[in-house]
């Protein structure tokens, strides 16, 4: 054993300045390994794909059914609905359409007003591209203030 042991030391260190050359520790291993199946010698690492045995599966849910409504029970349903929030583009819509841009506004002040009316605090960020391509297409105009801010109107 003290033999083998020192027999395959050497082989090794002869091996690893080749080995070494790879940077995949992966690779390596997988080196090393396939040279002992070679030499019919130990065999470490993962067993052979036999011997792997797979453990239990994920365990799965019986698919849902839904019942069928009656129409006075989605009448009721529909009822007890909250609106969904509106985002950035439609509430701007809605201003645009509302009348809110006769005078000059900044995004600052749609910001404000979105929160006073819709009760939803937008990023200003979220305005910048939607006014943008208003601004593009004729709905909105714009132009710099001042300040260097940019205000938009009809």
């Amino acid at each position: 054993m003290q033999k083998q042991f020192q027999e395959l030391k050497q082989q090794l260190s002869e091996l690893s300045e080749t080995i070494n050359k790879f940077e995949s520790e992966a690779v390596q291993l997988r080196i090393i390994e396939l040279l002992f199946k070679q030499a019919g010698g130990l065999q470490f690492g993962e067993p052979d794909e036999a011997a792997y045995e797979a453990g239990p599966g994920r365990a799965t849910r019986p698919a849902r059914t839904s019942r069928p409504r009656s129409a006075a029970t989605a009448k009721q349903r529909k009822r007890d609905e909250v609106p969904s929030a509106s985002g950035a583009v439609a509430a701007l819509s809605g201003l645009v359409d509302s009348g809110f841009f006769n005078q000059k506004r900044t995004i600052g002040d749609i910001v404000k007003k979105c929160q006073e009316d819709f009760n939803v605090r937008y990023k200003s960020n979220a305005f910048s591209g939607p006014l943008s391509r208003y601004a593009k297409k004729g709905v909105l105009k714009r132009e710099k203030n001042a300040d260097g801010n940019y205000v938009y109107f009809k």
